[in-house]
This record gives C-alpha cells, structure tokens and sequence, in this order.
C-alpha cells in the first residue's frame, strides 16, 4: 500500500516538472521574439557623422578625416 502512494507523489512530482519546464520554454521563447522584434525595429539614422558634427561645430581630424567636436579618444593632429 505504501509503495503505491510513493509512486503517486513521485509521479505527480515528474508531471509538475514537465509542466514547469514547459512554461518556461514559451516563455523564453516569447521574450526571445519581444527582443527580436524590438531589435529589428530599431532606426538608424541616414545621416553621416561628419554632417552632425559640423552642426555641432568642430574641427577637421585628419587622422579621421572628419570634424571631430573634441570627444576622440585618441585625439587629432595636424596634417603632416
């Protein structure tokens, strides 16, 4: 009699298991899609740097070839 009831609980235990396991599995493949749908959404923009810093000002890099508004790391130099 005892044995049966152990076979129950452990049966009951290895549904609850898949179930769980299942649940988790739409829902990582739903977030999955959310973030691929999100990502291929996203917009760049079709202008170029060098149009955006001259609106900001800057001076022309010529290590880059481009204005450079003073954020470049590795900073500019004149041309040689």
């Amino acid at each position: 009699m005892m044995m049966i009831y152990k076979n129950r609980i452990t049966n009951r235990f290895v549904r609850l298991g898949r179930f769980v396991k299942a649940i988790v599995s739409i829902l990582i493949n739903i977030m999955v899609n959310v973030i691929g749908l999100l990502a291929s959404s996203a917009k760049t923009s079709d202008t170029s740097e060098a149009t955006d810093n001259a609106v900001r000002g800057g001076v022309l890099n010529y290590r880059t070839g481009k204005l450079d508004d003073g954020t470049d790391a590795a900073g500019w130099y004149e041309k040689d």
